[in-house]
């Protein structure tokens, strides 16, 4: 067991009493110092075993530059703001082992938030000192989707269907992972990798892995392919490579003589890292096979390896709490992180690669900011032992451990809600790519999927499925209830629609005649415009021709006059007569053609105006016939939905029989 004698100074006794002001304690914005708050504590509980005379432990804390050189371990405090992210806060808080002070109590509250704000403030050294900028925590995350592929991730098409290995009961649960971009989950069982749609339960088909059992399982980046590390104790391990779509093994690197417990690809793809009871990380080329790292810094079996998102970074745990970040194209070591009291049995990348998350079965989930180097913020998440934990794509973290539970918390390491609990231990545990569902299986080999939001809606997943014989009987007694199903619904669909026949055959009707009204009242509305026109053309001409009119009438009264006088003759004057009786006769024509266009305007007019309203009254009649339309419509769509729902229910069963049928032939 690891100890912490540079933590031991800044222990204060449960009896202590410190001399600080009601307003510093009630007043935030007041500044807090470690000449007039912080080094009186120091000085009355811990100075006596840390000055600089004895520095138990390497650390003193008699004086500020005393407490920001730190101890044996590192510092202890640091000026960026992040209380959370401080050693002292961590241990003095309880969030982190060895807690502080050794064998007592934590410490009282209004010291706690003293000793928290003079941290928040910046460590200020005196009321003459500035606080620092406050940094940006790197347990902010801006949700992203890089990585997506165009169109979503991989799903199996054809995967096989046969089960190498047929089981009375699962065994203990080895590996769970989910696909980050689609509906798909893998499981571990013996000699085999079962995979299934995350949404619907379905079994999607069954991979072989006859190394074994596989203990790690991961998906590129991608999604388009399944990693697997695994094999036989003391006999064989490998870290084998599938095709998601095919189910084909395209590449198996490695030739351990023990298990693989873990085991990951890089973000390119051509780099495979895996570690086991031999305590070597090993590092392949993914093209060839060939070995190109063998790290030697675990003393002890290797639980768990993971590559970062963007292929930088990789991180291994191994069974005596040791936890290394390496460089993943040099092997160099990056980061020995040391805080663990237990084995490390997980790690996880959040999506920008900057926070690494470790359980132990110490209990704790350590949150690690890889920029800084240091540790962000230790859970206490699972009483008896944390076993597993993995991030979803906006960064909140999913737990499971020994007190028979799965648990989910947000980005900044808050607890969100607990899951239902199972009978055992719970080993494994995933998200699924949309965050919707959490996926987790324990010692009994039960594994659940339950909904995120709801979490007693649960679904069973089996990792020893029957035999494909048992399966195909199954899936025929299936089609065969699925066609009896199906005829009554086609026959209600028929029904249905000759109800929407029915339904719509007088709308149809009432519509012609309505159409045809209101045809009639345009044709009027159109011949009475016409006629119009026609009344202002003659309105146009009446002025002319009873000015023409005149104008004949004054020639026949001159030609009268002068054929008194004998200067027009008897001829002439008949011609005036007729030429004015003729123009006379066109104005009367004139005339009478106005009065009966206007008669037939006012015809015409009330013809379109009364069709028009016919036309309307009509239409008042159509409503009750459109919501029997409607009402038919609906039932019938329903009917239809019900009818292709258990149509393509049975087809996919079909094809479901006929690969089934195939592996048994």
């Amino acid at each position: 067991m690891k100890t912490f004698n540079n933590v031991i100074a800044i222990t204060i006794l449960m009896g202590a009493t410190v001399a600080v002001g009601d307003d510093a304690k009630s007043t935030p914005a007041e500044k807090i110092t470690f000449e007039d708050h912080i080094k009186p504590i120091f000085r009355q509980h811990c100075a006596k075993c840390h000055n600089q005379g004895e520095k138990k432990g390497g650390l003193a804390v008699d004086s500020f530059a005393g407490l920001m050189e730190g101890g044996g371990s590192g510092e202890v405090v640091f000026d960026d703001g992040d209380a959370d992210g401080s050693r002292l806060w961590q241990l003095v808080n309880h969030d982190d082992t060895p807690v502080m002070p050794p064998n007592q109590d934590r410490i009282p509250d209004d010291q706690l938030k003293l000793l928290r704000a003079w941290i928040e403030g910046g460590i200020l050294e005196d009321s003459g000192s500035k606080a620092k900028a406050k940094k940006k925590n790197s347990l902010a995350f801006v949700a992203s989707s890089s990585g997506r592929p165009e169109g979503g991730g991989a799903m199996p098409a054809a995967l096989p269907q046969a089960t190498p290995v047929v089981t009375a009961r699962a065994a203990a649960t080895t590996a769970i992972a989910a696909s980050p971009w689609a509906p798909l989950v893998a499981l571990a069982g013996q000699q085999q990798i079962v995979m299934y749609h995350s949404d619907s339960g379905e079994l999607l088909g069954i991979l072989p892995f006859s190394e074994g059992v596989a203990q790690s399982l991961k998906f590129s980046r991608d999604g388009s392919f399944l990693i697997a590390g695994g094999g036989e104790h003391s006999v064989n391990g490998i870290a084998a490579i599938y095709d998601v779509k095919s189910g084909e093994r395209v590449a198996a690197v490695g030739d351990e003589l023990d298990t693989v417990f873990g085991a990951d690809v890089n973000d390119s793809m051509n780099r495979v890292a895996l570690g086991g009871p031999q305590k070597m990380l090993r590092i392949y080329d993914a093209t060839d096979g060939t070995q190109l790292f063998d790290l030697k810094k675990h003393t002890d079996w290797i639980f768990t390896v993971a590559y970062s998102p963007d292929g930088i970074l990789i991180a291994s745990g191994d069974r005596s709490g040791g936890l290394c970040v390496w460089e993943a194209e040099t092997g160099r070591l990056y980061l020995d992180l040391t805080d663990h009291k237990g084995a490390v049995i997980s790690v996880a990348w959040r999506d920008d690669s900057n926070v690494l998350a470790s359980a132990s079965e110490d209990g704790t989930v350590k949150l690690w900011d890889m920029a800084a180097g240091k540790l962000m913020k230790s859970i206490t998440a699972h009483n008896g032992g944390a076993t597993d934990v993995t991030f979803d794509h906006e960064g909140r973290l999913v737990t499971v451990g020994k007190d028979k539970r799965a648990k989910l918390w947000d980005a900044s390491g808050n607890h969100i809600r607990d899951f239902e609990p199972m009978t055992e231990d719970v080993l494994e545990v995933c998200i699924t790519h949309d965050g919707k569902r959490v996926v987790y299986g324990d010692w009994t080999g039960q594994v659940l999927v339950a909904m995120t939001d709801t979490p007693n809606q649960k679904t069973p997943l089996a990792a020893n499925p029957p035999p494909v014989a048992v399966r195909l009987q199954s899936v025929n007694q299936t089609l065969t209830s699925l066609q009896s199903e199906l005829a009554p619904k086609e026959s209600a669909f028929d029904v249905a629609s000759h109800a929407v026949a029915a339904a719509r055959k007088p709308i149809d009707e009432w519509n012609r005649q309505i159409a045809a009204k209101k045809a009639e009242s345009e044709k009027a509305t159109a011949d009475a415009n016409a006629m119009q026109t026609r009344i202002g053309a003659i309105d146009e001409e009446l002025p002319v021709l009873t000015n023409a009119s005149r104008d004949l009438q004054d020639a026949l009264t001159a030609a009268r006059v002068g054929l008194k006088t004998g200067a027009v003759d008897l001829a002439a004057v008949a011609d005036r007569e007729q030429a004015l009786a003729d123009a006379l006769i066109v104005l009367a024509t004139k005339r009478r053609s106005r009065i009966e266009a206007v008669a037939a305007v006012a015809v015409l007019s009330k013809l379109a105006a009364d069709r028009m309203a016919e036309s309307v009254a009509l239409s008042a009649k159509l409503p009750p016939l459109q919501s029997a339309l409607d009402s038919a419509m609906a039932a019938a769509a329903a009917a239809k939905t019900a009818r292709d729902e258990t149509a393509a229910r049975l087809n996919n069963v079909r094809v479901k029989r006929d690969r089934l049928a195939a592996e048994v032939n």
